[in-house]
């Protein structure tokens, strides 16, 4: 005799209530009070706090310093991803191929991902470093520069440094999800296309990227997500300086709200980092729709 969800109701919501109430309580409780705040002046610094419409919105729109962030965030999230998607998907391919030592290799840089995001802040600090560091080192061995980078202290070269951290701990993850899809193509198809004459270079463009492409995707925009909310790198080793070079949305956040102390403005800030984030989602969402429907 087959069970039916209408045939026990009391039975069906005794065993969603917990997680209804759960996903209430620590994802859309804390979600609509934050857009609640966004629109007061909401301060620890005052004893209530008023309505004050649209002018938190109104105020970062006109703020010079916030789409500097907002641009810092895109450059940094995006180039991080990019690099980390490539080197991710590169090692997943050398993997596949039947290198010695693949199992060794695979659970050695599998470590990365579990590394703590504060770990890769001190192990940064230290390869960056202008005195001492191993980057500065073989860059000035190897005859690209002549005297040692101040990393930390020029714009652009401390947003390198960032991009490189970022994309170095998510490389591992992509590797992981890429091999995983690699093993699931059929053998058949990339044997015909190498038996019909097709470089390694043309496989991959014709034949393995286009069963790979939602996989890649779905792997990049995870990991650019959990970017947009990483803040641990960039406040140990730049505050997000030098000259708000290194400021992402994530740091500009907890630095209004918790050394500036206006909890209303923060809270504008995270409606528009959620809506930035939703907007992204969604056109993804719509660009694979569009493609698996074609």
């Amino acid at each position: 005799m087959g069970f039916s969800p209408r045939q026990a109701p009391v039975f069906l919501a005794a065993i969603f209530a917990p997680s209804i109430l759960l996903v209430g309580l620590f994802i859309v409780y804390p979600v609509v009070n934050s857009v609640g705040l966004a629109f007061t002046d909401a301060s620890p610094l005052s004893s209530g706090r008023s309505f004050v419409g649209l002018e938190n919105f109104v105020y970062l729109l006109e703020d010079g310093e916030f789409w500097e962030v907002l641009w810092n965030t895109v450059f940094i999230v995006g180039a991080a991803t990019i690099i980390a998607t490539a080197c991710g998907y590169g090692l997943a391919t050398l993997l596949i191929s039947g290198i010695r030592a693949a199992a060794i290799f695979r659970a050695a840089i599998f470590q990365v991902w579990v590394v703590p995001w504060i770990v890769i802040a001190i192990l940064w600090g230290w390869l960056f470093s202008q005195d001492y560091g191993l980057v500065n080192y073989l860059l000035m061995q190897v005859g690209l520069i002549e005297t040692p980078v101040k990393w930390m202290f020029d714009q652009k070269a401390s947003q390198w440094a960032i991009i490189s951290g970022y994309a170095w701990r998510a490389i591992p993850f992509i590797m992981v999800i890429c091999l995983a899809a690699l093993q699931g193509i059929p053998s058949e198809l990339v044997e015909s296309a190498a038996i019909d004459g097709a470089s390694f270079l043309q496989r991959q463009r014709y034949v393995i990227l286009p069963l790979m492409q939602n996989i890649i995707m779905v792997a990049a925009l995870l990991q650019a997500v959990r970017f947009f909310q990483e803040m641990t790198m960039i406040f140990v080793l730049t505050q997000g300086g030098p000259i708000n070079a290194t400021m992402v949305l994530s740091l500009y956040t907890y630095k209004t709200a918790f050394e500036d102390w206006d909890f209303g403005l923060a809270s504008a800030i995270g409606t528009v980092w959620l809506i930035l984030l939703m907007a992204f989602a969604l056109l993804y969402v719509r660009v694979a729709l569009r493609r698996n429907l074609a």
